[in-house]
């Protein structure tokens, strides 16, 4: 086993495409389809590793510029150790996060497989930090039906496959989203947790009052009341002080100083972390962030590939028990994959590979169908 990875002799880039099984919809419009780009990086030694950038229409620049991005710096990146060429990645005129976590990812992705570690595992080294535990991750099922019953239906089936942490998109229509709780709280039994998410959709006096009436409900937390801003972490700590449902910071933790700032206001009890929008390095300082003011870190997807999937799954490992239930099970909603190895929800838990690395390979033929162009690449 080497103790280090040998420089980065290629890297390269490839968009694709995958529609969603069914439309996802959100109170900041709906998810038809999701886009990204897949890098893999090779050492001169022969490891080889990968990651995704695909940032959310709403939340990052579009795949033209993720390439427009991976042109300019992978030239800076190749001939470099994977050290340095992270170093030399962050040194970069600033592109968003979001269009550089893929390579992020890729580079960690070699280094680890240098060291003959699984990625959390690296990470965890990295940083100091104990050795991660080895038992699956909790994560939640999205219930992602508009109509009550047919919300109820998916449920149950969720809950028949093991899950007992349950989400529901809201802020569209409070009565109707009323309704859809109850229909999915008779479905699952009290036991159960139920999350709700509403990106943003709510004024804080309609936060308050939706909070209220679905607080009759057995809501455990609620993810983003009000809408992102620079005032944001004074506003979720307003609405906080008066709900009786613990919040969330989704849309406005997007940064390490975001988390900062939602600490400093007491604004939160929890914070998502979505690391194809924050980076790698972004999406581990809130990590550190949250850990150091005792606040669960909930690691989640934003219906990505095996890629992306993998990459929050190594994350969540770092979490210290007792994890919280991770928004992880949603690959299952995206009519394919590009990668081969991620794991699947079992019990309504995740295991973390243990291979080394992030876990997971490209499945070449899959990414052919998926893809929107060729290749790309940059050579030491």
């Amino acid at each position: 086993m080497s103790r280090a990875a040998a420089p980065v002799a290629r890297v390269r880039w490839r968009p694709w495409r995958i529609p969603l099984r069914a439309p996802v919809a959100t109170a900041a419009g709906t998810i038809a389809a999701r886009e990204g780009v897949a890098v893999l990086v090779e050492t001169a030694d022969g490891h080889a590793a990968a990651g995704e950038s695909a940032p959310l229409p709403d939340e990052g620049p579009p795949v033209a510029a993720v390439l427009a991005r991976l042109a300019a710096v992978a030239p800076q990146v190749a001939g470099r150790s994977p050290q340095e060429a992270r170093a030399a990645l962050a040194r970069c005129d600033a592109g968003a996060p979001s269009a550089d976590a893929g390579l992020e990812t890729a580079l960690a992705g070699v280094a680890a497989r240098a060291r003959g570690l699984p990625l959390a595992a690296w990470l965890a080294m990295e940083a100091g930090l104990p050795p991660p535990d080895a038992a699956p991750v909790p994560v939640n099922a999205l219930i992602a039906a508009a109509d009550p019953q047919e919300a109820a239906r998916e449920a149950s089936a969720a809950a028949a496959r093991g899950f007992a942490t349950f989400k529901l998109k809201v802020g569209r229509d409070v009565a109707r989203d009323g309704e859809r709780l109850r229909a999915v709280r008779a479905a699952i039994g009290r036991a159960a947790a139920i999350r709700i998410d509403a990106n943003g959709a709510w004024e804080e006096a309609g936060a308050l009052d939706a909070l209220a009436a679905h607080a009759a409900h057995g809501v455990a937390l609620c993810e983003q009341p009000v809408a992102p801003g620079p005032d944001a972490p004074a506003r979720l700590a307003r609405v906080r002080r008066r709900s009786a449902i613990p919040i969330a910071a989704d849309e406005s933790c997007a940064t390490p100083a975001d988390a900062r700032a939602l600490v400093a206001a007491g604004a939160v009890d929890a914070v998502v972390v979505k690391p194809l929008r924050t980076g790698l390095a972004g999406a581990l300082a809130i990590l550190a962030e949250a850990r150091a003011h005792g606040l669960p870190g909930i690691l989640t997807t934003t219906f990505d590939s095996g890629l992306g999937t993998a990459l929050a799954l190594q994350l969540a490992a770092l979490a210290p028990e007792p994890r919280p239930a991770c928004g992880l099970a949603t690959l299952e909603l995206l009519e394919g994959d590009i990668t081969v190895g991620c794991p699947v929800p079992k019990g309504g838990a995740m295991a973390v590979p243990d291979a080394p690395g992030l876990g997971v390979e490209i499945d070449e033929a899959a990414l052919d169908r998926h893809a929107l162009a060729p290749w790309a690449e940059a050579v030491a």
